[in-house]
């Protein structure tokens, strides 16, 4: 609380004088377009015993109407409203001018999600997804009985998922919460196999229309099954496969930009097969629209061990779907790495050489956000293929309604899996 009463005196505040010059801006909260609540806390971090900086009970504290300019609101997580309804009432009916929500980690009911959702009557982007700095990845779920019993505002044309909630899904496809030519902006990110079936879904509800696309692995890519389940790993590269092999994505006329996420090396062990990216290539075949201006291969880590062997992608597919047919008239091909050891010169030569198509026709772009020396790598990336999906982030659930009584029996599932692989 203390925080936030600072935090709201500053609003009131002018910003601190311009040198020589007077001070004609108006207060703080006048400049404020996006405000953040709730900073993730390292997670080994014992600060106030939990996860967040920012207590979802002192909102009320906060008054909107000093930030009038405001357009985005992101909120860590919200938990459940059983002891902070004015809490909720008040996120729903204050921040009106709000046209992105953000909504990272939080497990609630369906009455719950209804209640936020039926307030911000600006919105046009929603975003159910995860904050950037954990590795669970699983983002806003469902829990209990029912659906949604909301409807998003027409206005809403642009829609993030990280790895989507089943039920979730369910409410928008299947129960009318999204209406089939309402997005134009698409973000899906999927982990194991059972993740397919819910992207699945949602491309076949709404990439008719879509003018953007984002799809590819989480970060990071724990994908079905560990090392030692060949006919596992099989269905999975198949089903990954046929996602897209027969999606509507070839109906789609619209298209002008295709982002693909996750592209970074899952395995280093079998740096020169396929399988596992397989998809990329089957993806880059359905395209057929002849407004795609941009295609980007997302990159979140390149480590020096990489820079001989960026074999684990299909290269000469990729360099030649994008040199012809559909996609010939591609303007740019953008390679961005997020955090690289590999210098930018250094790794333009190499995709120069995987792509020469590509590069001889000018449209090859390689961006890398950040360069990282092997001594300042902050994280450790993932040495073998792992096997994990949504239900080692979670509880075993308790509620058998709609939903629920899927998750309990691939619970269950995956329990059994990983009893028998210790025992082997």
């Amino acid at each position: 609380p203390s925080t936030v009463s600072a935090f709201v005196s500053r609003l009131h505040s002018p910003p601190p004088r311009i040198r020589l010059r007077p001070n004609l801006l108006p207060p703080v909260g006048h400049l404020v377009r996006h405000l953040r609540l709730g900073v993730p806390i390292a997670p080994n971090s014992q600060q106030d015993g939990g996860r967040y900086a920012f207590s979802f009970y002192t909102i009320e504290d906060i008054n909107p109407s000093l930030m009038p300019n405001l357009t985005t609101l992101s909120i860590a997580e919200i938990p459940e409203p059983h002891f902070y309804a004015p809490a909720v009432q008040w996120l729903c009916q204050g921040f009106k001018s709000v046209k992105t929500l953000r909504l990272s980690k939080g497990i609630l009911a369906p009455e719950t999600l209804t209640r936020i959702l039926g307030g911000f009557p600006r919105l046009s982007s929603l975003q159910l997804t995860y904050p950037e700095a954990y590795r669970d990845r699983v983002g806003v779920r469902l829990i209990g009985e029912g659906i949604p019993r909301v409807r998003l505002r027409h206005g809403v044309q642009r829609l993030v998922l990280g790895v989507p909630d089943l039920p979730i899904v369910e409410w928008l496809v299947q129960q009318g919460g999204l209406a089939r030519t309402q997005l134009t902006s698409l973000s899906l990110l999927f982990q194991p196999q059972d993740d397919l079936h819910a992207v699945q879904a949602m491309l076949h509800h709404c990439s008719r229309t879509l003018t953007e696309l984002s799809i590819g692995y989480a970060d990071p890519p724990y994908v079905l099954p560990i090392e030692g389940s060949l006919k596992g790993r099989k269905e999975f590269v198949q089903s990954a496969q046929d996602l897209f092999k027969y999606s509507p994505l070839k109906a789609n006329t619209s298209l002008r930009t295709l982002r693909i996420e996750g592209c970074e090396a899952i395995e280093h062990t079998r740096p020169t097969r396929h399988e596992l990216h397989s998809w990329i290539p089957a993806l880059l075949q359905q395209i057929r629209s002849g407004r795609l201006e941009t295609v980007t291969l997302a990159f979140r880590c390149l480590r020096q061990i990489d820079s001989s062997r960026l074999s684990w992608i299909d290269w000469a597919a990729v360099d030649t779907l994008l040199a012809t047919g559909p996609l010939k008239s591609v303007r740019r091909v953008e390679i961005e790495v997020e955090k690289s050891e590999i210098q930018r010169g250094q790794l333009l030569q190499q995709v120069a050489a995987l792509l020469p198509l590509v590069t001889r026709r000018g449209s090859l772009r390689v961006r890398v956000l950040k360069e990282c020396p092997s001594s300042q790598w902050e994280r450790e990336p993932i040495s073998e293929l792992q096997y994990m999906t949504l239900m080692d982030c979670v509880d075993p659930p308790v509620h058998q309604g709609t939903g629920s009584a899927v998750y309990a029996e691939e619970y269950e599932y995956y329990q059994n899996l990983r009893m028998e692989m210790d025992c082997t």
